[in-house]
């Protein structure tokens, strides 16, 4: 299986608490999001238990994902292609 890279932008909270604006992951051909979260919480520990549940490959209840600025998903069984962009925001926002 070959890699390819996807980067991950960060937004509101997730923004605030890392510092970061966009994190690139390595993943395997074939990966799904719940891949990009298991890359995400090895690279980015502080975002577990905020954007994702305790324990689990999933987004946090608040939390979506925008891939390609078209979808806006929470599913894990969404494939990824090699320079997919995906946002990692949160429902909740302040004005």
């Amino acid at each position: 299986m070959s890699e390819f890279k996807c980067v991950v932008e960060l937004y509101g909270f997730t923004r605030e608490i890392t510092t970061l604006s966009t994190v690139e992951v390595r993943l395997e051909d074939g990966a799904a999001m719940a891949e990009v979260i298991a890359a995400l919480r090895k690279e980015i520990p502080a975002l577990d238990e905020c954007a994702f549940r305790s324990d689990e490959n999933r987004l946090a209840d608040l939390y979506k994902f925008n891939v390609n600025g078209r979808l806006y998903y929470d599913g894990m069984d969404f494939l990824l292609h090699d320079g997919d962009r995906v946002a990692l925001l949160t429902l909740v926002t302040g004005g």
